[in-house]
């Protein structure tokens, strides 16, 4: 899993960035390798004016999946990462899991498969 951060119009601390890669690597902890690569966004719109103008954008890349694109927008750039982290890994987990048939379906499948009334002869 490759993670890319961008910062733009905004000052990334340390610890700023040290709480968003643990999101991430919280976050896509099941999804790990499934996901090829995450490139977060922060941004700062209205810049020292402040209001609820703190961006984080991610973006989530898998392999045979459209692309998961998730923006947050808060007073607060660490409730921002938060819930846009928090809602990507959401939406991509879900992107997997339909793509992936279910055990139940499978079952559903073989029985419909035997159900057609006929012995291993081929007699009704």
């Amino acid at each position: 899993m490759e993670l890319q951060l961008v910062a733009q119009e905004f000052s990334l601390s340390p610890s700023l960035r040290e709480h968003l890669e643990r999101r991430v690597r919280f976050a896509f902890a099941r999804a790990r390798s499934k996901a090829v690569r995450i490139v977060v966004r922060l941004r700062d719109l209205n810049g020292p004016r402040g209001g609820p103008d703190k961006v984080c954008q991610v973006s989530v890349t898998m392999p045979g999946q459209p692309e998961v694109v998730i923006r947050e927008v808060q007073e607060d750039m660490y409730n921002a990462i938060d819930g846009a982290v928090k809602r990507a890994a959401y939406r991509a987990m879900r992107m997997v899991m339909r793509k992936r048939p279910s055990s139940r379906q499978h079952i559903k499948d073989s029985h419909s498969a035997f159900s057609h009334g006929r012995d291993d002869d081929g007699h009704d």
